[in-house]
């Protein structure tokens, strides 16, 4: 099975914050306490290990999923339009403030401790990670072999009580050595601590990963949590579907119903568009999509975890993770423990959820400025759909112009898709250039540019000329046109 992490110990982003809810995409981002994102400068012999790349630095200020006019934010939108009309008994009025969190560098203990992760986690590990000190990269290795392993060793049983993770931050800096952000599920913790009760939030998280179509070593996550109280619980209940069930099976199964709604309503969006100039788009079918839950699915923070499948060119993948928050981490946050029952968490890898519903086969797809990107999406949000990726080649275009003294019986709908059906797969476009009226002739004319380009070759200027000449001639009878 084709696996796409979202709610992974390796994608965190728990920031020091001062919390402002936004509810559009235009939002400013908010204040942070953190230091600020620099290029750190280190021991010629830590060089390798904690430079910053530079192919990616320009990244980080670069938010995509904020912005309504990339397949990233649009996914983004729609999550929250999503939450903030859903109909159910806990759902229904309760607001889902949304969070954009800023790229800034976090602390060890925002970004593992607090959830959980334990000391031997391969996510600690400098070759997974963006440390920026390189004091803490010359003594992880000492720590894991003797420090760590102590308490791992210990009676704590792998839960991070508030006493020892603060132990931990004066012992070991964790509070003062930072990070990369490597997910953005760290920021619960901030938000428990002020007592609210749900919440969305999103943001760019950094692993160390090969570059490849399906990894790139900066991207975003989206997360949300739900707290439920007795009444929540107990409402549920005395419905057929949670009748007879424990607290703790309530909870997941809404979790699951909520998430199964969520993936169900993000397909709605998702259309076939035709490279035709009449826009016909075709609506996905989810229903006959083949999906599945995998409960054997485990997380540091979460207890149970599970993680959603959905079938996607053949092969069964995952498209979240989630899970009932573990008690440990509500009792360490939380201004009243008490007050709940207990909670459930969703964590959202948006590039892989973009690849999966716009098809798109290539994570490093969404940096892209061509404009033949951007413009499948820019009001793609605006106009309620979410189109599958049509390819477009790197190869360099041709153009040709053509120009003609029109008549009554000319349609230009019917004159484009003519040109795209003689063009043989190879017209990229036909752009309407200019108009003048001859009053010698008392005639219009009108000037058309055609693009070709080839997939996977060059095109030739002889093998463009006969496609054109095709191309005009065909035209020419249909509308009896006059050449110029």
């Amino acid at each position: 099975m084709l696996r796409i992490s979202a709610l992974r110990v390796n994608r965190s982003s728990n920031l020091s914050v001062q919390l402002k809810p936004c509810f559009l995409n235009t939002c400013s981002y908010q204040a942070f306490e953190s230091q600020p994102f620099r290029p750190y400068k280190t021991h010629s012999g830590l060089n390798s290990s904690l430079k910053i790349p530079q192919h990616f630095q320009d990244k980080i200020s670069r938010r995509l999923d904020t912005s309504i006019s990339s397949p990233i934010g649009i996914i983004a939108q729609h999550i929250k339009d999503f939450f903030n009309s859903y109909q159910d008994v806990v759902i229904s009025g309760r607001n889902f403030d949304f969070f954009p969190v800023e790229s800034k560098p976090v602390s060890i203990s925002q970004n593992f401790d607090e959830l959980q992760v334990p000391l031997d986690h391969v996510s600690r590990n400098p070759s997974d990670t963006y440390y920026l000190d390189p004091e803490y990269v010359e003594k992880y290795k000492e720590y894991k072999s003797k420090e760590y392993l102590d308490i791992i060793n210990s009676e704590n049983n792998g839960v991070y009580k508030r006493d020892l993770i603060e132990s931990m931050a004066s012992r070991f800096g964790h509070s003062r050595y930072r990070l990369l952000p490597t997910h953005t599920t760290s920021n619960i913790t901030s938000f428990l601590k002020q007592g609210i009760p749900q919440a969305l939030y999103s943001g760019q998280v950094f692993r160390r990963d090969e570059i490849d179509s399906q990894h790139y070593p900066v991207f975003h996550q989206m997360d949300g949590y739900l707290l439920f109280s007795r009444e929540d619980v107990d409402a549920l209940r005395k419905l057929e579907e949670y009748k007879g069930f424990s607290d703790t099976n309530v909870i997941l199964r809404h979790l699951k119903r909520t998430l199964e709604n969520l993936v169900s309503y993000m397909y709605g969006f998702v259309k076939f568009v035709s490279k035709t100039p009449s826009d016909h788009y075709e609506k996905v079918q989810f229903s006959e999509l083949e999906k599945e839950w995998d409960d054997k699915a485990t997380f540091p923070f979460t207890s149970p975890s599970s993680e959603y499948y959905i079938s996607n060119e053949g092969e069964m993948t995952e498209l979240l993770g989630c899970g009932l928050l573990k008690n440990i981490i509500l009792e360490n946050n939380l201004p009243e423990p008490g007050k709940y029952v207990g909670g459930w968490a969703f964590g959202i890898g948006l590039e892989r959820l973009a690849m999966v519903l716009c098809k798109i086969f290539d994570i490093r797809q969404f940096w892209e400025t061509d404009e033949r990107f951007t413009r499948q999406y820019e009001s793609s949000y605006s106009e309620g759909f979410l189109p599958i990726f049509s390819k477009y080649s790197k190869n360099p275009p041709v153009t040709r112009d053509i120009s003609f003294y029109t008549t009554d019986s000319f349609d230009e709908d019917l004159f484009k898709n003519m040109i795209l059906d003689n063009g043989k797969g190879y017209v990229e476009g036909v752009e309407f250039i200019s108009s003048y009226f001859n009053d010698t002739l008392n005639k219009k004319s009108l000037c058309y540019r055609v693009t070709y380009r080839g997939f996977n070759e060059n095109l030739t200027n002889s093998f463009v000329n006969e496609l054109h000449d095709l191309a005009i001639d065909s035209v020419k009878h249909r509308f009896n046109l006059i050449i110029r």
